[in-house]
Parts: C-alpha cells; sequence; structure tokens
C-alpha cells in the first residue's frame, strides 16, 4: 500500500465512519491504514529538523474517541475475537493440571 499524507487519511475515514468496509476487503485494508495513519498523526522531524505538531491532537475530542475506539475493534490482534479477556473454561478441558 502507498503511503497517506494525514489529511488524505483523514478524508478517507471520515468518508467511511458510518459504515466501515469490511477489514477483509481491500476498501478495508485501506480503511485501516487510513484510520491508524490519522491516529498516529504526524511522527517525524521537519526538513529543518523541527518535530511537527501532532495533527492527530488537533481532533475534536469525542471524534478522536470514536476512532480510537473503532480502531481497537479493527486491530485483528485479538486471539479471542470479541472476548478480549478470553474464552474462559467452555474449552471441555480441565486446564488446572497443566
Amino acid at each position: 500500500m502507498t503511503h497517506l499524507d494525514w489529511e488524505d487519511a483523514l478524508e478517507i475515514v471520515v468518508g467511511f465512519l458510518e459504515a466501515p468496509p469490511e477489514g477483509d476487503t481491500e476498501a478495508g485494508k485501506r480503511f485501516d491504514q487510513a484510520l491508524f495513519r490519522v491516529l498516529a498523526g504526524a511522527p517525524g522531524a521537519d526538513h529543518d529538523g523541527a518535530m511537527p505538531v501532532d495533527a492527530a491532537a488537533g481532533l475534536d475530542p469525542s471524534l478522536r474517541e470514536r476512532l480510537d475506539e473503532l480502531a481497537r475493534r479493527r486491530a485483528h490482534t485479538n486471539p479471542f475475537g470479541d472476548h478480549p479477556d478470553g474464552i474462559g473454561p467452555t474449552l471441555g478441558m480441565d486446564l488446572s493440571g497443566s
């Protein structure tokens, strides 16, 4: 995927905010890339070495909170899916002896 600047990423995110595409589609992957780019802000130094202002810090607090929650749901890193605290003793095995 190509690198997105912050403004382009914000435009993509806002365009799909009410109905984000499925994560396993090309549109979903592009949305995820844009979402994480918006939340990351503007890391790195300017050409003169000065640190830039974090663009994400300028987001409306309620929008920032909404994007953070959306990013958590779309992170795809939770091995337990919709059960972030694990799936409990539903495996049908006794794990106490291990």
